[in-house]
């Protein structure tokens, strides 16, 4: 009996003593947390008070600055003495700068103030710096005038830029202006941040209630204990950065001076020893409430011991029941949950499904275990494996000390079910000589996991091949632009030497210069194609609304390519009897595109002998005022192979054989022709037979025009009429272009004066007489001033006479976003270069017309 007391006393003492280290630990705990904290408040204020410093420091210079602009303008003034002294001066100026007032201190020292008597204030040192050409920023306490707190900030005043000093502007602001500066917070919680004086004067306070008294003397001793406050004065003294606890209010709060750049003043910030407090309460909260746990957790236990003297049952009944959660936890996480015992050689499950379709033993013999593994697994590798790594003496070699899990993953096939399953074996337990004796065996599906492994392997490779293929078509792309480019660059060059060579020749020289014209074109239609291409793939090919007349269209194509078949012994044909609403609303250009690319290519592989239609058709829209427009074109060229079909719209693609290997072109068109068209919300179709022809319908829904369609064409006489005698300003800095358009100018009939850059356009402009000029042409990239500000700077001109004179922009720049730019600055129109001889006189006839 008493040996049973004395292990009751044991167990409680035991309670005790483990219920005294819980406790102490917890004080432990929460005092680490409070240090934790207020080591966290102190980053927080040292970063706090860095911003403030930096911004108040940038603040003090640009304000400096200011003092500094109005004194050298003021000492630029005819008579500054008499006009720093004008009362009205001094108010205006005042007024308009950013400073509360600006006085002026004459060279007697006398300051002269708006709607104040002058005062004498020789004595003060600013006044004296200010003299030996100094400028600078004082704080001074109870003002003579009018007994404030004031930030003096001085600049001296010069008899001229370079003169001798003749007094100094003395602006001042209110300690309350800087009180807005050093406002801060935390967590809700307002922080106390003080401007200082190297000396501990205090010149603004957040709160604007320190203001004028010590910080060394008033504020530190009263918050920090001796030691600290020692530490506080020598760094203060010093101007160095430190943080330093202090005791609030609330309790522990945190402070940190920093000194301001710039200046020699010291800024203190504190954190709010109320947030401070808040902060340790919240993280403490938690502990609070676990050590009330823990503390009714003992008094249950010790009461049960007193009172029901069953200790033993109970801590076997408590252990059971954790093992039994640990076990459904694990076997939550897992599949399957098995124990492997190998002193008895046998295993038995815990945990996992078992279905009549996958059947097995609860319990056995461990061999079977791996029998049944053999038999699940898939592929003969993997069944060998199985049969290798999980026998005894496998998993004892493979487990020495130090090593306790084993992982492994197969894929199995349940019934037909196929996963993946990650198989993990823990060892648990080893004999005296280290090797397991007990193990946990688990597996885990992981199917999703292995799934998105081969889905992330698959993207990688195919991010490879893309890159590859990228690569790969750079290289093609250079090669082909190489020879696209040189063909009609060599053309060019040697049609210019034919024409050189032969002056005696007119007719050699007209067909050299025909050829010429022809290369030059052939080569700005595959920069064109190169530029499309680029917007395109890059998303900012935009489409314009407008109206469209179908007839003039057809028209226009067949009097473009009309020459051009009948010379290659081509019948052309156009039928458009079918188009009821020939007035559409869509894309001029772009729509224009689409059908030179389209009949390009049919005339490109049609022989002589062979023929090229086009058909358009209408059919009505399902909305009300559209229709569906069918464009078809057809030749009986030589067709393409089923297999190039595939590819005919990608870029740069073009079919290599006998056929077309003369033909020329860069492989854009129809991949350009296909973009355009899915831009406009149509579909474009394709059938072709070799050495029989092709046929290409493009299929676009269009809502009619508002107007009616005109056949009519341009009255050429009438446009050339209203050209002739106008006089033109033409702004070019390119000596060589702007010869060429002054040519191409006077050969419409049209008068020319040249300028070379914006700025000289402008005083070209202000020197003439009202109307002297009928229209300006515009380079956009010129030195001095380019061309969008010259256009702006002639629209924001005072004659009116020139804000409503035309201006016509001349640009190499011939995206959407150019022109729109052109137009924002004020231009009437954008021509892109190369400009030929029609486009610009159609362009100068709409305006001057």
């Amino acid at each position: 009996m008493e040996n049973e007391g004395r292990k009751y006393w044991l167990s409680v003492a035991a309670f005790l003593v483990v219920f005294i280290a819980v406790v102490v630990t917890f004080s432990m705990f929460m005092q680490q947390t409070s240090n934790r904290i207020v080591s966290q408040t102190s980053q927080y204020v040292a970063d706090a008070a860095s911003q403030t410093a930096k911004l108040v420091g940038t603040f003090m210079q640009n304000t400096q600055k200011d003092i500094e602009t109005i004194a050298a303008l003021a000492s630029e003034a005819p008579d500054t003495a008499a006009i720093a002294t004008s009362e009205e001066w001094l108010r205006d100026v005042g007024e308009t700068s950013p400073f509360d007032t600006i006085d002026f201190v004459d060279a007697a020292g006398m300051q002269h103030s708006s709607g104040r008597e002058a005062v004498n204030v020789s004595d003060r040192t600013y006044y004296q710096r200010a003299m030996a050409g100094e400028s600078g920023i004082e704080c001074i306490f109870n003002t003579r005038l009018t007994h404030e707190n004031l930030i003096y900030f001085y600049a001296p005043v010069r008899e001229g830029a370079d003169g001798p000093v003749i007094g100094l502007l003395l602006a001042h602001y209110s300690e309350e202006r800087l009180t807005e500066l050093l406002q801060g917070s935390f967590f809700g919680y307002e922080s106390h941040v003080l401007l200082c004086l190297p000396t501990g004067e205090v010149v603004a306070a957040s709160d604007g209630s320190l203001a004028g008294s010590n910080l060394l003397t008033d504020i530190v001793a009263s918050a920090l204990a001796s030691g600290a406050a020692g530490d506080f004065e020598r760094a203060f003294a010093e101007g160095k950065s430190a943080t330093f606890t202090y005791t609030g209010t609330s309790g522990l709060g945190s402070a940190c001076i920093t000194p301001v750049a710039g200046l020699d003043w010291i800024i203190l910030e504190t954190f709010p020893s109320a947030a401070t407090e808040q902060m340790i309460n919240a993280a403490n909260e938690g502990g609070w409430s676990a050590l009330l746990v823990i503390v009714f957790v003992f008094v249950v236990v010790i009461v049960g011991i007193v009172v029901f003297n069953n200790r033993r049952h109970r801590r076997l009944t408590r252990s059971m029941k954790d093992r039994i959660d640990v076990q459904t936890g694990v076997g939550k996480l897992t599949e399957r949950l098995a124990l492997i015992d190998f002193d008895t050689d046998r295993f038995r499950y815990m945990s996992g499904p078992h279905t009549p379709n996958d059947p097995y033993e609860l319990e056995g013999a461990y061999q079977h275990m791996i029998d049944r593994l053999e038999g699940l697994v898939v592929g003969d590798a993997a069944k060998r494996e199985v049969c290798e790594r999980f026998s005894r003496e496998a998993i004892v070699n493979a487990m020495p000390p130090g090593v306790d899990n084993l992982g492994f993953e197969y894929l199995f096939d349940r019934g037909g079910d196929r996963t993946w399953e990650d198989i993990n074996l823990i060892c648990v337990e080893r004999d005296d000589e280290g090797r397991p004796r007990r193990l946990v065996y688990t597996t885990q599906d992981v199917t999703v996991m292995k799934t998105r492994e081969k889905q992330l392997q698959q993207a990688m490779e195919d991010s490879y091949h893309a890159a590859v293929a990228a690569n790969n078509a750079k290289s093609d792309f250079l090669s082909r632009m190489s020879h696209d480019i040189r063909t009609p660059m060599n053309a060019i060059i040697g049609m210019t030497e034919l024409a050189r060579m032969s002056e005696g020749d007119p007719a050699r020289v007209d067909d050299c210069l025909a050829k010429i014209t022809l290369s030059s074109n052939h080569l700005l239609n595959l920069i064109n194609e190169v530029l499309d291409l680029s917007m395109i793939e890059s998303g900012r090919l935009v489409l314009s609304a407008g109206e469209v007349d179908l007839r003039a269209l057809a028209c226009e194509m067949e009097t473009m390519f009309g020459s051009r078949c009948e010379d290659a012994g081509i019948a052309l044909s156009v039928e458009m009897d079918a188009v009821a609403h020939p007035l559409v609303e869509a894309d001029e250009l772009r729509l224009q595109q689409v059908f030179i690319n389209m009949l390009g290519n049919a005339v490109k592989f049609t022989g002589p002998g062979g023929a090229v239609k086009v058909r358009m058709g209408e059919s009505p829209g399902r909305v009300e005022g559209t229709s569906d427009y069918e464009f078809v074109f057809c030749d009986t060229g030589c067709g393409m192979a089923p297999e190039f079909l595939e590819h005919v719209f990608e870029p740069f693609a073009r079919e290599h054989d006998s056929r077309t290997e003369r033909v020329e072109g860069t492989g854009l068109g129809l991949s350009i022709v296909q973009s355009i068209v899915s831009l406009m919300g149509g579909v474009i179709e394709v059938q072709s037979v070799p050495d029989a022809g092709t046929k290409f319908t493009v299929r676009l829904n269009l809502r009619h025009g508002a107007g009616e369609s005109d056949d009519a064409l341009p009255d050429a006489e009438s446009a050339a009429d209203a050209l002739q005698g106008a006089r033109v300003l033409l702004v070019e800095d390119n000596e060589l272009n702007s010869e060429i358009a002054a040519a191409l100018l006077e050969s419409l009939g049209l008068a020319v004066e040249c300028a070379f850059n914006g700025r000289e356009a402008l005083e070209v402009l202000d020197a003439a007489e009202p109307g002297h000029f009928d229209v300006v042409l515009m380079d956009i990239q010129m030195p001095v001033m380019n061309g969008l500000e010259a256009t702006r700077a002639i629209r924001a001109s005072e004659r009116a006479d020139l804000r409503a004179l035309p201006v016509v922009v001349l640009s190499a720049n011939a995206f959407a976003e150019d022109v729109q730019e052109s137009k924002h600055a004020g231009a009437d129109d954008h021509l892109s270069k190369p400009i030929s001889v029609k486009d610009l006189a159609a362009a100068l006839a709409a305006i001057l017309g």
